[in-house]
């Protein structure tokens, strides 16, 4: 197992957790007798981890600090680098979900008691991965109907988790750029009017879910406007 180095227990004031608590900017000195935090059960899913624990069978602790990597970082490195994400203010409280992760991404996790100021050295350590993007729309057509106005339409999403569908567009070859949301998922269809005769259009359609995970993009569809 790689070295994990909790960066500088005394001094780590980095919050990362979306809806921000305040308790998680507190610092701690290390004390090495308080009790470690294992047997720590994860599920992943798109953009989030869920953790599950058995209380600390201790007295008098206030709660847990939980401490991660950020995304892929020091995959191949001896030591990784923690960071604090998140506090659990009850030793009674045996439950923790950090969100706003990245999708298909490594995150290495460990966690510490904590009591009046001080917390514990870190306890069990666990590598997790977060889900891949989800398949993408099995159905994108393209027609130009005007001059200056280029029809898309598609098949809804399956996946009933979907919001949204972001529509991305290339001129010339040129990046992609995210032009327009269509809202809900049984919205199939998007008229792009920002077009001119002897231009190359490209377009994709990617879907969003209501965790903000992303599927694959579409198949990509090429209009020479005239």
């Amino acid at each position: 197992m790689r070295k994990l180095t909790l960066t500088s227990l005394t001094a780590i004031s980095l919050l990362l957790l979306n809806g921000c608590n305040p308790a998680a900017m507190v610092t701690h000195q290390l004390d090495p007798n308080l009790p470690k935090l294992n047997n720590v059960k994860a599920v992943t899913s798109n953009t989030s981890v869920a953790f599950e624990w058995q209380p600390v069978a201790a007295k008098q602790l206030d709660g847990i600090n939980i401490y991660r990597t950020t995304s892929n970082a020091y995959v191949n490195s001896p030591q990784k680098e923690l960071i604090k994400v998140g506090a659990v203010n009850s030793p009674f409280a045996s439950h923790y979900v950090d969100t706003g992760l990245a999708q298909n991404s490594a995150y290495t996790y460990t966690f510490t008691t904590v009591k009046g100021g001080f917390e514990s050295a870190h306890g069990q350590v666990i590598n997790v991965k977060t889900k891949p993007p989800f398949d993408p729309i099995t159905f994108f057509q393209g027609f130009q109907k005007a001059p200056n106005t280029i029809k898309l339409i598609w098949r809804p999403h399956t996946n009933k988790m979907v919001k949204m569908y972001k529509v991305e567009k290339s001129i010339n070859g040129e990046k992609w750029k995210w032009i327009a949301s269509v809202e809900n998922r049984m919205m199939s269809e998007y008229i792009d009017t920002y077009v001119a005769p002897g231009f190359n259009y490209t377009y994709r359609i990617i879907a969003v879910g209501f965790d903000d995970s992303i599927s694959r993009p579409s198949k990509v569809i090429s209009i020479h406007a005239r």
